[in-house]
């Protein structure tokens, strides 16, 4: 009896080890997955100031370097978004107000967030046979409550003015061609697309000024050797950072958590083996008064040792077998049939790595073996020392 709940228990750790090790690295790629739809592989700003002017960048050497894919300027500005909703039965106008974060881009910025893959509406556009339109997240929309057919109002405020000023933003009624949809619920709340062009032209922008530069890196590149590329061609004026540093707070947590997790179950690993040490030490104490009879066949006391010993090995063996065989397999089932939902539309992701399945049976089999050979050890000193 105490055998078996020594092997339900290493069962139930190790089970516990690879479920929640494989969430947490389907949590990671799904992070991961977020942060990088819409944010660019790499990111350039000024290394002072918010501004940099766009002559003072050498675009045919940067566009030039290995392992870019798309490359698009920007400029961002935080502004304030209204919409008038009219109210029929009242002749009258509600008006509601949000801030929001204007992206003044190039038609090339779209093709780097793959906005198409990433709408609702009508196809993505900067601008049609209309003119100009935005583009709009869809959390921003809502906040509005509006719809996709509305006119908007944008606000950018004016730079250096004075607090008495009566008119301190630059005004334009803007419509919109697409709403996007980002499973980052930031991007979906605050993002509002609108032509560069159109943006100087509004604050009467003639020096021709950036706040940023989006790069999208092919699929093959390593971004850390192309950040390094990029600065040496931009040199110490410009700051380059992956999507990875940018975020660097949201991955670094994600991390942390999971190792702290782990050390966690490792350590409840620890006291489950104490129920290997209890089962051990019953066969052990039950077996003694055979102990003569099996020398006089012949058994030494290292035999002896060997016999309680791989006794030990032998539990918590079918315990790690038993826990990573159903653990993985509720892993598995989950990956293809969903059976349990993080939100509504998004299933708990799991995600299978080879480094995770060589922590688990490297710490469970370390232990086992220490606790096994520890117990029996202890056991048998006084036949040993004879």
């Amino acid at each position: 009896m105490i055998t078996r709940i020594a092997i339900i228990g290493i069962c139930v750790i190790t089970c516990s080890l690879v479920i929640l090790l494989s969430a947490f690295n389907g949590m990671e790629k799904l992070i991961d997955r977020i942060y990088s739809e819409f944010d660019p592989s790499i990111t350039i700003t000024p290394a002072s100031g918010k501004t940099f002017f766009e002559q003072d960048v050498d675009w045919e050497s940067l566009s030039s370097v290995d392992g870019i894919k798309v490359l698009s300027k920007g400029h961002e500005e935080l502004v304030v978004l209204e919409y008038s909703m009219p109210l029929e039965e009242e002749m009258d106008y509600r008006v509601k107000r949000t801030n929001a974060r204007l992206y003044g881009v190039e038609d090339s910025f779209l093709e780097l967030i793959q906005a198409k893959t990433h709408s609702r509406g009508d196809k993505p556009v900067l601008r049609d046979s209309e003119g100009s339109k935005g583009i709009i997240g869809i959390g921003l929309i809502q906040k509005l409550e509006a719809s996709l057919n509305s006119e908007f109002t944008i606000f950018i405020p004016k730079k250096n003015i004075k607090m008495s000023s009566e008119k301190p933003f630059f005004k334009k009624k803007v419509k919109v061609s697409s709403v996007l949809v980002y499973q980052n619920r930031l991007v979906n709340e605050e993002t509002f697309l609108w032509p560069l062009s159109e943006v100087r032209k509004l604050t009467k922008d003639t020096s021709n000024t950036l706040t940023h530069i989006y790069v999208r890196a092919k699929s093959s590149s390593d971004l850390d050797d192309l950040k390094t590329r990029i600065q040496k061609v931009l040199g110490n004026d410009f700051v380059v950072k992956t999507y990875l540093q940018k975020n660097e707070l949201v991955f670094k947590t994600s991390k942390s958590e999971k190792l702290i997790l782990t050390l966690i179950l490792i350590f409840v690993f620890i006291l489950a083996c104490f129920n290997l040490v209890s089962s051990i030490t019953m066969i052990y104490l039950e077996k003694k008064e055979n102990f003569k009879a099996l020398k006089s066949m012949g058994l030494t006391n290292k035999g002896l040792f060997r016999v309680f010993y791989f006794q030990g090995l032998q539990i918590s063996l079918i315990g790690v077998f038993l826990g990573g065989l159903i653990g993985y397999t509720i892993c598995w089932l989950q990956s293809y049939f969903e059976f349990f939902y993080m939100a509504p539309e998004q299933p708990y992701p799991i995600g299978f790595s080879w480094v995770d399945f060589l922590t688990i049976i490297t710490a469970v089999s370390l232990l086992s073996v220490l606790f096994s050979y520890v117990t029996v050890k202890l056991l048998m000193r006084k036949e040993l020392k004879a």
